[in-house]
């Protein structure tokens, strides 16, 4: 089931529906818990999509896949950083930098949406816990003085964090490609499968030290670039592709240029 949060003309607050032959019905109740599909609301291109879920946190991964920047051979766990609940924003809304020189790229990540409360579960229960994927862009910038560019300010702005379009309960990384798009032309690329730690490892290790609520998401690392590192520049468009999954598209604006 692809799961959506949406607005339309007769649903002026959030709404909870699903995607079903390009059609949007309304869900009744909580989709993480109970819920009954109801009638037709419109076809996806009549709705506003949301952010298809609130989470409290959004919790990241860094060299993740195998080729991408800062791997080694002797890494023992993965390196985590953690974005706002503030930074996210829908599958097709602007990011808006505050930060007027500071350089800022896109990373093309998919994200893991969690079900139920999690903590301290082995590998084998980890799945348990997973209630669908999403799309993801995890938005950085440099960082001032040259601090490490995983810090809150270069990746916790308002906006830094689009995901969607919707959540796939039945989606199955495997070896799905994953691409990054700027203008059109294709700045990252891999497979699923070439992530350093896959989904019952990340969840299985988070849990360990930190309590994953309902509708978390983690984002489970970018792929390595195929063209030299390209910056964002005021305008431009940065799109994020999971084959099987789904796709965003976001705009790229200086809030200083507005």
């Amino acid at each position: 089931m692809q799961v959506i949060r949406f607005t339309n003309q007769h649903h002026n607050e959030p709404t909870y529906g699903c995607v079903i032959n390009n059609q949007v019905r309304l869900l009744k109740g909580d989709p993480f818990t109970y819920y009954t599909i109801e009638e037709v609301v419109g076809s996806l291109d009549q709705v506003n999509l949301l952010p298809p879920c609130v989470p409290s946190k959004v919790i990241g991964l860094a060299s993740n896949y195998i080729g991408a920047t800062g791997v080694t051979e002797n890494m023992k766990e993965p390196l985590i950083f953690v974005k706002p609940a503030s930074s996210i924003c829908g599958p097709f809304d602007d990011i808006i930098c505050p930060f007027e020189n500071a350089k800022a790229w896109g990373e093309t990540e998919l994200g893991i949406v969690i079900g139920k409360k999690t903590k301290s579960v082995s590998k084998q229960e980890a799945p348990e816990s997973i209630f669908g994927y999403l799309c993801a862009n995890d938005v950085t910038v440099d960082n001032i003085e040259s601090r490490d560019h995983h810090l809150a300010r270069a990746k916790g702005a308002d906006t830094f964090c689009p995901i969607g379009p919707w959540i796939d309960t039945q989606f199955k990384p495997a070896d799905a490609m994953i691409s990054g798009w700027q203008n059109k032309r294709l700045i990252r690329q891999a497979t699923l499968d070439k992530r350093i730690w896959q989904d019952s490892d990340i969840v299985h290790f988070l849990s360990q030290w930190m309590t994953l609520e309902v509708g978390d998401v983690i984002i489970t690392g970018t792929p390595p670039r195929v063209v030299e590192k390209t910056y964002l520049n005021h305008g431009d468009i940065f799109e994020v592709e999971i084959a099987g999954l789904g796709r965003l598209k976001n705009r790229f604006l200086y809030q200083a240029l507005l």
